[in-house]
């Protein structure tokens, strides 16, 4: 199953103690010599303390792969992600239109701008951000909706809704459209269809 794509941005702020058992790890099960493992563990220690010429680095990376890290998106970029994830849940189950405006008037009522600059700012890049991911989101479901091994799998369960359930899998990005998630998810099927 396939997790959002993170940068090494979003490595979680280990502490030196934990550090330290990497290093006692690394010593113990790989042979990559003395000088491997300290140019490692001081890789990791710059990483995480945000080495402004790693950093740059990394960056670099993450755009050759077309991956953002988490912490640099703006909140409301988050807030849209979030919003959508949800309104599309609620359109597959049960049909609810997904509108632009509810989602601007929403962000208002989170952010509550003070001027009228900010609230003109706020609902252009609202505006921005729910386009962005509503076009993500629903190519995602159209390729599911036309996919061959999708449907395939929706005429062994007609009684169930699995195009629409897998779709909303890849929207929420716990599957691709690869044979093992399908075979996973079928996994999923099948226990959630068993009698107890």
């Amino acid at each position: 199953m396939k997790h959002k794509d993170y940068s090494l941005l979003d490595i979680h702020k280990y502490s030196q103690n934990a550090l330290r058992c990497l290093y006692s790890s690394l010593k113990g099960q790989y042979d990559i010599g003395r000088e491997g493992q300290k140019l490692l563990l001081s890789f990791l220690t710059e990483l995480i303390d945000e080495d402004k010429n790693l950093k740059k680095i990394i960056e670099e990376m993450d755009q050759i792969d077309g991956i953002r890290a988490q912490k640099s998106k703006l909140k409301i970029e988050k807030i849209a992600e979030t919003w959508l994830k949800k309104a599309y849940f609620e359109h597959l189950f049960r049909n609810y239109s997904i509108i632009r405006g509810y989602f601007t008037n929403f962000t208002k009522k989170i952010i509550r701008p003070q001027s009228k600059l900010g609230q003109d700012k706020l609902k252009r890049t609202s505006i921005y951000y729910f386009e962005r991911y509503n076009d993500k989101y629903k190519k995602k479901l159209k390729r599911c909706r036309s996919n061959e091994r999708v449907l395939e799998l929706q005429k062994k369960y007609p009684k169930l809704n699995i195009v629409d359930a897998f779709a909303f899998g890849l929207i929420i990005e716990k599957f691709e459209t690869t044979n093992e998630d399908l075979e996973w998810f079928e996994n999923i099927v099948k226990i959630l269809i068993k009698k107890k």
